[in-house]
């Protein structure tokens, strides 16, 4: 039995960079919707980050269950 070193690799580094994104944007998401009185722009910032940490755990899902 051999590892194949090259694909655990690779699925270490896309698993710590979707980790990061997905914090990231949820951290920026969180801060613009406590400030949403300010502007109208950090409403639409909040719901667009949290949109795509949306997709981001539908992708995943999608890829455990389909693929």
């Amino acid at each position: 039995m051999t590892i194949n070193w090259g694909g655990l690799g690779t699925v270490f580094l896309v698993a710590i960079v979707a980790s990061v994104l997905f914090v990231g944007l949820f951290s920026v998401g969180i801060n613009s919707w406590t400030r949403r009185g300010e502007a109208a722009l950090n409403n639409v910032l909040a719901i667009g980050c949290f949109v795509l940490c949306a997709g981001i755990v539908g992708y995943g899902l999608y890829a455990i269950a389909f693929r």
